[in-house]
């Protein structure tokens, strides 16, 4: 075994406060992230070592948003955290982040996570990328026109 291969064990600690953050931000409740953050890692276990060394965060932040996708479906629901979305709110007075939280509502699944993990995680296109299984300018797409839907619904 490579000695430079990251344990699960390390995975785990690396990564846990930002995945949670992460799956507090996608399902807008303390215990539906609990719930997602653990099938995360669940999933995350059974499937090590992940494909490929080196790009362990985005193979999180990939499963994290395939499992929120899968509860959604389920659920037909993932509401936004509106006090983590100030940094994401335009600078318009008349606009509060209860109207933004409720746009974000809206989106489809896979804009909402790109708008999140860009926005509100601060990820990288690259990363926002290898997480949702698109190229870089899919990841860039979606982002995109996640403003453009959310400018249009809070206009």
């Amino acid at each position: 075994m490579d000695t430079d291969a990251l344990t699960f064990g390390q995975l785990l600690e690396r990564h846990e406060r930002e995945l949670f953050a992460y799956a507090l931000r996608l399902s807008g409740q303390r215990a539906d992230a609990e719930d997602l953050y653990q099938d995360t890692f669940l999933a995350a276990f059974r499937a090590w070592p992940p494909p490929r060394q080196g790009n362990e965060r985005a193979w999180l932040y990939k499963i994290a948003t395939n499992r929120a996708i899968d509860r959604e479906r389920r659920a037909k629901r993932i509401v936004a955290n509106v006090d983590d979305l100030a940094i994401a709110a335009p600078e318009r007075d008349d606009v509060t982040l209860a109207d933004l939280a409720g746009a974000i509502e809206t989106l489809p699944a896979g804009q909402r996570a790109a708008f999140v993990l860009r926005k509100v995680q601060g990820l990288p296109y690259l990363e926002i990328a290898a997480a949702l299984d698109c190229s870089e300018e899919a990841a860039r797409a979606r982002v995109s026109e996640a403003l453009k839907k959310l400018k249009a619904a809070v206009a």
